[in-house]
């Protein structure tokens, strides 16, 4: 019993260490982003361009293991796969709607949404903790975002609600089914966002001086981050992985201070620790509860 028990507790702490990983590389978009001086549809085509080209030849090393993630997995890889686009290129559509603060504040639902569905399809409990940890943490988020976010913006949030519910979704079919190969589904998004991408971008209008920071952004940031989060998704609750996700929403603006030097106000840093607090301490009444 001891052995099991050990074995599960080191299993939610990989999860845990690989959502934490994944919200941070994540975050990093931001900073990123701001050296590309692109429109958003040209910033989305060669993220998702360099993100095919980057992962094909380890696919077809792996072409083998990739058969057997394919056989396996079935359409739950490319339910997988099309939720992931989703998310990308809704979140574009968003952000050409809606300032970055109301987008944000939105996917303060994730949590929510994400352990409704894995309650419903899953038969995940959601513990009395846990809602109100995603509560603290969706207020912190609030007061983070408040300073900037802006009225007449219900159609870029409503777009903004669609990225939740793809990501939300994502995340109960990864849970249901922890063979679905985690780069095939994620080769396979990018050639799906990159297809959606191509009518909406003039491709020809990215330079040299480009190129290194849309490698960054794709494969580095994108594809490092999809893998650590999907690896979270196959060790721990689906509503546990999601209120970890909001770290990235707090830890950008820490980027740009540390790189840019643009501190954030202190509304912002205050709403950070609150949205970090409610996430430490779901982890931690997780685990008592798991001990008991």
């Amino acid at each position: 019993m001891k052995t099991r028990a050990t074995s599960r507790s080191s299993t939610a702490a990989v999860g845990i260490a690989c959502a934490v990983g994944a919200a941070a590389i994540f975050s990093t978009a931001g900073v990123i982003v701001r050296h590309i001086h692109l429109p958003a549809w040209d910033v989305s085509f060669w993220r998702s361009a360099f993100l095919v080209a980057s992962m094909l030849p380890l696919l077809l090393l792996q072409r083998r293991g990739v058969l057997v993630d394919v056989r396996n997995a079935g359409l739950a890889l490319l339910a997988s796969a099309v939720l992931l686009a989703g998310s990308f290129v809704s979140f574009i559509l968003a952000l050409g709607l809606a300032p970055v603060a109301n987008v944000l504040l939105m996917f303060g639902a994730t949590p929510f949404i994400t352990a409704l569905l894995a309650r419903v399809f899953l038969g995940e409990p959601i513990h009395s903790h846990t809602i109100l940890t995603m509560g603290a943490a969706v207020v912190g988020l609030g007061i983070s975002v408040a300073g900037s976010v802006q009225a007449g913006a219900l159609a870029g949030m409503a777009v903004a609600f669609i990225v939740v519910l793809c990501m939300s979704g994502n995340y109960v079919v990864v849970r249901h089914r922890r063979d679905v190969g985690m780069a095939p589904a994620i080769w396979l998004a990018g050639v799906i966002s990159g297809l959606i991408a191509l009518p909406f971008a003039e491709p020809g209008n990215v330079t040299w001086q480009q190129v290194p920071w849309l490698l960054a952004l794709s494969p580095g940031q994108l594809a490092g981050g999809l893998l650590l989060y999907m690896a979270s998704l196959k060790r721990i609750p689906a509503g546990q992985a999601a209120l970890l996700g909001l770290l990235e929403l707090v830890l950008g603006p820490v980027w740009v201070w540390l790189f840019d030097g643009e501190k954030p106000d202190d509304l912002t840093l205050f709403g950070g620790v609150i949205v970090i607090g409610a996430a430490a301490a779901n982890v931690w009444l997780d685990s008592r509860r798991a001990a008991r």
